[in-house]
């Protein structure tokens, strides 16, 4: 099982120093190591083209223990994940950061030649008491980045835009596929699960109208990981499983740490669950000597499951 939440989220990028203008500069993540990654290995491990190269820089901010890891991969296939797909399509979807003034993110974004999927827009969740505001942005290597404003009397002492990370959500064909994975599985606690109001979030997200929504939130209880956020939607789209790997850009990747790989692999064989790859013996700057495998989670997402 595992043993904390979310380890980190994996995006290829087609240019380190774009991305870090990005995450780091504008953003303000610190980045806590860099390096280049073991070539033979990480071929293995994601099944990439014999001769890739990758160079990876993994950040954090200053809430979440949760690390975002940009991977640039040489060479890569010039293709992002999500061209050409719908927001309904199954598979990882977007990060979220909560920021203190939204309308001034969208502005000076906006001024700096980024686009977003809407005008900021205000909404009451039914599963929080206050109402919030939020715009999507279009980031780096068609990435959506969820911009998310908290319409709370609460005072925040740091001067930054962005307070920190918030969630990761995926598009999920089957809510039952996902429970059964990351809470009876790895472990993971399910911490709410409700249907949406009807047109709660379809101009935040822009989906048809009347499009009916069901939310899952799963997390290790009492954990500061990043919260895995699940959406199924009425709508059917199709999987982006096949695109959504490197050397191709985008989110294509999130990892957990386990207490027991080998077991773990035997509970996957049995629920048949495809193991994709591993295990591979690697080393990483952040957690040292590690084993890791890949699995193919609920709705084509590649997971990566690792011990030290």
């Amino acid at each position: 099982m595992a043993t904390k939440g979310m380890d980190r989220v994996s995006i290829s990028v087609s240019s380190l120093e774009d991305s870090l203008a990005f995450y780091r500069d504008w953003v303000g993540m610190k980045v806590i190591a860099e390096q280049t990654l073991e070539p033979d290995k990480i071929q293995q491990l994601w099944n990439l083209p014999g001769g890739t190269a990758a160079r990876a820089v993994f950040l954090k901010d200053e809430v979440q223990s949760t690390l975002l890891e940009l991977i640039e991969f040489t060479p890569n296939s010039g293709r992002t994940i999500r061209e050409g797909a719908k927001p309904w399509d199954y598979g990882l979807y977007d990060i979220a950061f909560f920021v203190k003034d939204i309308a001034a993110c969208y502005h000076d974004l906006t001024e700096k030649g980024f686009t977003f999927v809407s005008p900021p827009i205000q909404y009451q969740p039914n599963w929080i008491p206050y109402a919030v505001k939020e715009a999507i942005l279009i980031g780096p290597d068609n990435v959506p980045i969820a911009h998310i404003e908290r319409m709370t009397s609460e005072e925040y002492e740091s001067q930054d835009r962005y307070i920190g990370l918030c969630d990761s959500a995926q598009i999920v064909e089957n809510m039952s596929d996902v429970v059964k994975f990351y809470g009876n599985i790895l472990g993971l606690d399910l911490l709410g699960e409700l249907t949406l109001p009807e047109g709660l979030v379809d101009d935040v997200l822009t989906i048809p109208p009347g499009t009916k929504v069901r939310m899952a939130f799963l997390n290790k209880k009492d954990e500061n990981a990043l919260i895995a956020e699940f959406l199924q939607l009425s709508v059917k789209g199709k999987s982006l499983a096949s695109v959504a790997r490197p050397p191709n850009l985008g989110l294509f990747m999130i990892s957990f740490e386990v207490d027991a790989l080998l077991s773990l692999m035997e509970t996957f064989k049995k629920e048949g669950i495809s193991i994709l790859s591993g295990p591979v013996e690697l080393h990483t700057k952040v957690h040292g000597k590690m084993r890791a495998i890949t699995v193919e989670g609920p709705s084509g997402v590649m997971v990566e499951l690792f011990e030290r």
